[in-house]
């Protein structure tokens, strides 16, 4: 039975729907002073917290519950009442509170330090844990979204079972958790600095978003969780009628991130979470066709991302060319929106520029783990590449390189890339080796009629032996960039010297596992 409730809000979305429920289930109230004004003012008889602990709100209102007659209310046991009534302390039963809005506040850039301090909720906290942990008495309610069900249950004169009040509490000390790690996250970033030592506990402030109709496969569940304070990467603009599934959500984090890497007009088309086929050019059209052109068998059904902003005449060429899932852009002409939304299937997203940096650090779980690592952020500096080969490369050649070597970052490992003038010409990776690597791309630089002529190659390891260096020259590859580091570097680029090609070196890889 519920016959006391306590209510401390500051979202008051659907309090005056659940509290004419409560009260025809025989509960009467006590408030602190924000909510009891609000109460009151809407004809509900409420007692003040203030006059039951005979204290005023203190401080701003930063002290009002913190008192044994209220945290006593709450926390005695069954087998307590008794010793609480003799202390003159009524029994809380149910406890329905929210806290400051500090996930909000985080993400206002006008807040400052101080304001955002203002917004960390003690007492608000302190009720919450203090409910949840009594939950064999107490019901705690900490989500407006469940108050249609608390009032139907109160409606229907049905008691909170057991298991309701140990799932409501369940989900109160989730919130609480999520509210303390984004609170620390924001006071000292875990990696803020790149001579930090990693934290002992690493809590991860994350909030969903929205539940998926299925995972990588329809027999697993799956939702997207957003890291709390995170700007959103991206926004719907068209498509409403088909929700991104979770091997989109995968395929658009690699290409706006791969798409994002470049200055020049750039394409950026991704199949199974990686790049197919990438060019840039002097127009987003012209680095669509040549993209496109690069392996338009797997271009079919994937995702494509510009990093300019797409009119009509782009949309109208993908649409005659291909069937596509998702397009992403920093932006979209009227006219090309109106035309999207022909397609409802089609969803496209706008790539927020004030949201392109992404979390500072990457999660990945293991079965008995979770991995976490700072993302691979590095942009190349032609500066900090040796050319290493009797023979420099040309400046197209030197061009090519760095285009091929931004690409590389983004192909699974072993990653090999060939590329002639800002067009991706095939791409090899996901593979134990490099030579499976190399010949996968230039099966893929066969198909597209793209085999002929000169080409660089990049790698995002080292290249271990001098064999690939000595097909790539087959294939008609005057220039490549690798790390270096490798035990036969010497014999790599004495090959490299026979073939009269081009070798730099970054002294960085990128694996992508």
């Amino acid at each position: 039975m519920i016959k006391k409730t306590l209510i401390s809000v500051s979202d008051r979305t659907g309090l005056l729907d659940l509290v004419p429920a409560l009260i025809s289930a025989g509960s009467s109230f006590m408030a602190t002073k924000g909510t009891g004004d609000f109460l009151c003012e809407h004809g509900v008889s409420v007692d003040y917290v203030s006059d039951l602990i005979q204290s005023p709100e203190i401080l701003g209102g930063r002290v009002k519950t913190l008192h044994p007659s209220i945290h006593g209310g709450i926390l005695a046991r069954s087998s307590e009442l008794e010793e609480l009534s003799a202390l003159g302390i009524e029994a809380i039963d149910l406890v329905i509170v929210n806290l400051y809005p500090f996930p909000d506040a985080i993400l206002q850039d006008s807040q400052t330090h101080t304001d955002l301090v203002e917004q960390i909720d003690i007492g608000g906290v302190a009720l919450i844990r203090a409910a949840a942990k009594n939950h064999e008495r107490v019901a705690v309610v900490v989500d407006p979204a469940d108050y249609p069900w608390l009032a139907s249950r109160m409606l229907c004169g049905t008691n909170l079972t057991e298991e309701d009040r140990l799932r409501l509490a369940a989900k109160a000390f989730r919130l609480t958790s999520y509210y303390d790690a984004l609170i620390a996250d924001w006071m000292a970033p875990a990696l803020s600095h790149s001579n930090e030592s990693w934290p002992e506990k690493f809590p991860l402030a994350l909030a969903r978003s929205q539940i998926l109709r299925y995972g990588e496969n329809p027999h697993q569940r799956a939702a997207l969780y957003r890291l709390g304070g995170e700007k959103h990467r991206t926004t719907l603009v068209s498509g409403h009628s088909k929700p991104l599934s979770y091997n989109n959500l995968l395929d658009i984090d690699s290409a706006s991130s791969c798409v994002s890497a470049f200055e020049r007009p750039a394409c950026v088309i991704v199949k199974h979470a990686g790049p197919c086929g990438v060019a840039v050019s002097d127009s987003p059209l012209a680095a669509y066709e040549r993209a496109y052109q690069a392996d338009a068998v797997s271009a079919f059904g994937g995702v494509i991302a510009f990093n300019r902003l797409l009119d009509i005449e782009v949309v109208e060429t993908i649409l005659a060319q291909q069937f596509v899932e998702v397009l992403l852009a920093p932006g979209f002409t009227p006219a090309a929106v109106s035309r999207l939304e022909q397609k409802p299937k089609l969803r496209s997203l706008r790539i927020n520029p004030d949201a392109a940096e992404r979390a500072p650090w990457q999660v990945r779980t293991l079965s008995d783990g979770v991995l976490i690592q700072e993302w691979d952020r590095y942009r190349s500096d032609e500066s900090a590449c040796r050319s290493v080969a009797k023979r420099p490369p040309t400046s197209q050649e030197q061009a090519d390189l760095l285009f091929a070597w931004i690409v590389a970052r983004f192909v699974p490992s072993n990653a090999l890339v060939l590329a002639h003038e800002g067009q991706t010409r095939g791409i090899g990776g996901g593979q134990p080796n490099r030579i499976d690597s190399l010949f996968l791309a230039r099966e893929k630089a066969r198909r597209a009629g793209l085999d002929q002529g000169p080409c660089v190659l990049a790698s995002d390891g080292f290249l271990p032996f001098p064999d690939v260096v000595e097909q790539a020259a087959a294939l008609g590859v005057t220039a490549l960039i690798q790390p270096g580091g490798a035990l036969r570097d010497e014999m790599v680029v004495a090959m490299a010297d026979q073939h009269a090609m081009a070798v730099v070196m970054t002294g960085l890889r990128h694996f992508r596992h």
